[in-house]
């Protein structure tokens, strides 16, 4: 159902509205000021709103140029209501962002078809932006384990280290990978190697909190972006998901597999020179092959 705010401190106009739209699958709510309308616009973030340009306290365009300035409405229809036709009200509204100037009074079967031909814009809209969604995700994401890809993860923490930086908040890098992955395919067959990929990541995507992200690096090898995470917090993690995958019963039919993980952290800004995100996946990086060195099966956070 359709969110429709009206917004004019005229009460004749507001049943006006009402009564224009009554026979239409509408949520109708209603406000008689630019107060009242940005705590109506709060609560229920319409699809379309209907301002009049005369109001208390601050006037529509005033509304409207507000409007306009926060993101969370860029796709939320606007249509002003004016008794004036001057032409330089229209403009300046239209310039602002409304995508109608109706001037009252306006009979009510043109507002209805009005707002109809609006609202199916929007749906094609909203129709457009899920497919572009679902298009980009697919576009980040590993169709085998559901992680993000490598063409995210330099986009994911070049911004989790700037949100860093701006807050002191610290942000760890946990990479990982397979010990004697490429044993498992040989011994028992890419098929079976596809479901120990598919079932680690599953267990890891388990372990994360939403903030966190994890990405097929390449092959068996994975990272794990841990937001608000220090370098032992990120530690501890990376070491309960070495022990559970150690502890996970991994089959291929009726022979359990066991399977073992090396991992290498890295932490801004407790490691030095990890403000680029290239640098930090370096760090990690070199820290999962000095576990490797080490006799695998090992988590390795510091140099």
């Amino acid at each position: 159902m359709y969110r429709v705010l009206a917004v004019d401190d005229d009460p004749g106009v507001i049943t006006f509205v009402r009564n224009a739209l009554k026979d239409k699958p509408y949520e109708i709510d209603t406000a008689e000021s630019a107060g009242v309308a940005v705590e109506r616009l709060e609560s229920m973030l319409p699809d379309l709103l209907l301002l009049d340009i005369t109001l208390p306290g601050q006037d529509g365009f005033g509304l409207l140029r507000k409007i306009r300035e926060d993101r969370r409405y860029d796709f939320m229809s606007i249509v002003l209501l004016s008794a004036s036709e001057d032409l330089p009200s229209k403009l300046e509204g239209l310039e602002l962002g409304a995508v109608e100037y109706l001037v009252k009074p306006i009979h009510p079967k043109e507002l209805a078809a009005r707002v109809r031909a609006l609202l199916r814009f929007k749906q094609r809209q909203d129709h457009i932006f899920a497919e572009y969604q679902r298009l980009s995700e697919l576009s980040l994401t590993d169709p085998l384990t559901g992680a993000y890809n490598r063409r995210a993860l330099e986009g994911l923490l070049r911004t989790r280290l700037a949100e860093s930086a701006r807050y002191d908040i610290p942000v760890s890098c946990v990479m990982f990978d397979i010990d004697h992955f490429k044993r498992v395919n040989d011994t028992y067959g890419h098929g079976t190697g596809d479901k120990v990929l598919k079932a680690i990541s599953a267990i890891t995507l388990t372990a994360c909190r939403q903030e966190d992200a994890l990405v097929r690096y390449g092959g068996e090898e994975f990272l794990i972006i841990l937001f608000h995470t220090s370098r032992s917090g990120a530690h501890t993690f990376a070491e309960r998901l070495r022990a559970q995958t150690a502890d996970h019963a991994f089959r291929d039919k009726e022979q359990s597999i066991r399977i073992t993980l090396s991992a290498g952290v890295a932490c801004h800004p407790e490691d030095e020179g990890t403000r680029e995100a290239p640098t930090m996946i370096g760090l990690a990086d070199q820290r999962l092959y000095a576990a490797k060195r080490a006799g695998r099966n090992r988590v390795v956070s510091e140099t």
